[in-house]
């Protein structure tokens, strides 16, 4: 019974979350399509990303669907939804990264560079978190482990956030060179970031969870309630 209540929870939650997804699915493309070539990119990111989320929420629900009786934590589409779950942090990083390029005025040529050259070690926590969750490693234990490559990429998305926060720090200490519709893109950015860090976090106490733990932050078998949150 207690099983039984804890899965309904999580497929309430499922549910939930494939509504919101979609509506910033519609919202994303609606932009995408209205801001046109060459300013949409931000919004194509957003699209990548609630497409990420749709797909990883609806195999947890599968799975959960499937094996209602036991919480089986190694199978095929637990393990598409743990790789989806870290690799989401990628678009939206990059849909940061882009919005911030759009202040050309407070930004600087050099910020620039810094903010398109981040997409590199993005793209590489991408693959190395893609290589550790198709490691035979990963499940090995009891539950979903993230592998010395998923640690790996989790990492080097902490460096990225560390970036970022710098990037925007010195960008918005510019600000007097801003036009008002720089000033609003900044604010948004600047609002989202202890929302995006929690993100981090989560990520992180997740890769670094001892084995021994509760596994309270996995991301197949943690408490539904602290994944709700963060």
């Amino acid at each position: 019974m207690a099983i039984g209540r804890a899965l309904a929870y999580g497929a309430t939650v499922n549910i939930i979350t494939l509504i919101i997804y979609f509506i910033y699915l519609c919202i994303a493309v609606w932009l995408s399509v209205r801001q046109g070539l060459g300013h949409n990119f931000p919004w194509i990111c957003i699209i990548v990303l609630s497409l990420c989320r749709l797909t990883q929420v609806a195999l947890d629900l599968a799975a959960t669907v499937l094996f209602p009786e036991t919480k089986l934590t190694n199978t095929t589409l637990e393990t598409g939804v743990a790789i989806l779950t870290e690799i989401s942090l990628t678009p939206l990083f990059m849909s940061t990264a882009s919005v911030l390029n759009m202040t050309s005025g407070p930004k600087g040529r050099r910020m620039q560079w810094v903010l398109l050259l981040l997409y590199i070690p993005l793209i590489i926590s991408l693959i190395l978190i893609v290589a550790g969750g198709i490691d035979p490693e990963s499940t090995d234990t009891a539950t979903f482990a993230a592998t010395e490559s998923t640690k790996a990429g989790i990492v080097l998305y902490c460096v990225c956030f560390v970036v970022l926060i710098w990037a925007t720090t010195i960008i918005a200490a510019r600000l007097y060179l801003a036009n008002p519709l720089e000033v609003k893109i900044l604010t948004t950015v600047v609002l989202s970031l202890p929302f995006f860090l929690v993100d981090v976090v989560y990520m992180m106490c997740f890769a670094f969870e001892g084995k021994n733990a509760r596994q309270q932050f996995n991301v197949i078998s943690g408490n539904v309630t602290i994944q709700l949150c963060m």
